[in-house]
C-alpha cells in the first residue's frame, strides 16, 4: 500500500461523514441558509474591498465642495448612521451564524461521545473475551497484570467525569 492511498475503512469513514454532513446541511431551515450566505459574503475580502471603496467615494464626494453634490458634510453623520445600522445587522448575522455553528459542534460532539463510548465498550468486551480465551486454553495469566484486569472492566462514565472535574479544580488553584 502506498503512503498516499488510504485503507478502505478510512475511505468508508470519510464517505459516511460526508453523507452525514450533507444530511445535516439539508436539514437547515431557509433562514439558516440565508444567514450562512450573508455571513459568508460579509466575511469575504470582496465585502471589505467594496466597503472601503464605498466609504472612500462617499468621503470624496462630500469633502469636495466644488462638485456641488455634497449631501453629508464633515463629520459625515449620515454615513456614520448607515455604518452603525450596518454594524447592528452584521452583528446579528454573526451571532446567528455562531449559534448555528454551536449547534453543529454540539451535534458532532454528541456523535463523537457516542462513538467513543461504543469503542470503549467494544474494547472492554474484547479484553473480557481475551481473558476467557486465555482461561479456556489454560494459559497462565500473570497475577501482577492489574492493568489488564482493569481494562477488562467497564469504565464508569460518571466517575470518570467526576475525577476529571476534581483534577481541573485542583489544577486551577
Amino acid at each position: 500500500m502506498s503512503t498516499s492511498e488510504l485503507p478502505s475503512p478510512a475511505k468508508k469513514n470519510i464517505a459516511a461523514i460526508a453523507e452525514l454532513e450533507l444530511h445535516l446541511l439539508g436539514r437547515r431551515s431557509s433562514v439558516e441558509k440565508l444567514g450562512d450566505g450573508i455571513a459568508r459574503f460579509f466575511g469575504s475580502l470582496w465585502f471589505v474591498a467594496g466597503q472601503a471603496m464605498f466609504i472612500a467615494i462617499w468621503i470624496a464626494i462630500n469633502v469636495n465642495q466644488a462638485l456641488g453634490i455634497a449631501f453629508d458634510p464633515y463629520p459625515f453623520p449620515l454615513i456614520g448612521l448607515i455604518i452603525g445600522i450596518e454594524f447592528i445587522l452584521l452583528t446579528t448575522f454573526v451571532l446567528m451564524n455562531q449559534s448555528v455553528q454551536s449547534r453543529k459542534q454540539e451535534q458532532w460532539g454528541h456523535v463523537t461521545l457516542q462513538v467513543c463510548l461504543l469503542s470503549e465498550q467494544e474494547n472492554t468486551k474484547c479484553m473480557q473475551m481475551l481473558h476467557l480465551i486465555c482461561q479456556h486454553l489454560g494459559l497462565e495469566q500473570p497475577s501482577y497484570d492489574q492493568e489488564s484486569n482493569d481494562l477488562a472492566r467497564a469504565t464508569p462514565l460518571t466517575t470518570l467525569v467526576e475525577e476529571i472535574e476534581k483534577s481541573r479544580e485542583a489544577n486551577s488553584c
